[in-house]
């Protein structure tokens, strides 16, 4: 599965996303960001999610896709806000 964020105008202040890690099921974890995008791999378990803070008046998106391409959620926010993708599989 793939996450990825992305920012308009300006730069990702913070990306948290939760994804699948061992037995204990899901765990959320802060992205190590710089820059206007971001993007990784990882297995989404069953409810994948993806927070994406961008900087100022930034536009930010989000993306979460299953390894044949098939997007789960995508959404777009307003300027300098955050959005939050999230999916049940």
């Amino acid at each position: 599965m793939t996450y990825k964020a992305w920012t308009e105008g300006g730069n990702l202040q913070s990306v948290r996303h939760d994804y699948v890690d061992g037995p204990n099921g899901a765990v959320s974890v802060p992205a190590k960001v710089s820059g206007a995008s971001w993007s990784i791999q990882e297995d989404g378990g069953h409810t994948p999610r993806l927070k994406v803070v961008p900087t100022g008046k930034a536009v930010a998106h989000c993306l979460l896709k299953e390894g044949d391409d098939h997007v789960l959620d995508q959404k777009k926010g307003a300027a300098g806000q955050p959005v939050t993708c999230s999916a049940q599989r």
